[in-house]
């Protein structure tokens, strides 16, 4: 059985909020953001399952502030899982 893992990700909407608060990792436009993270998926759909956790920025960055973390992408995978490990207990 494979394991399940989770990803960050963001509506059209929160998009810009994202690249504003990450400078420098989402150069591209919002399409690519979308099929940069769906290859990944197909990529490792061997191996694992992979949920797209749709994150609202603000609220990723209250957790950062929270936390004391920067916004990277080490914090949006940490994110991601606790999303959506919390999601899945429901």
């Amino acid at each position: 059985m494979p394991t399940t893992s989770y990803t960050f990700f963001v509506t059209t909407a929160d998009y810009p909020k994202l690249q504003a608060a990450c400078p420098g990792d989402f150069p591209f436009p919002y399409e690519d953001f979308v099929i940069r993270v769906d290859h990944g998926i197909k990529q490792r759909a061997n191996t694992m399952t992979i949920i797209k956790v749709y994150a609202r920025v603000n609220e990723f960055l209250a957790w950062c502030a929270k936390t004391k973390v920067k916004p990277n992408n080490q914090s949006r995978s940490q994110y991601a899982v606790l999303m959506g490990h919390q999601l899945n207990l429901h």
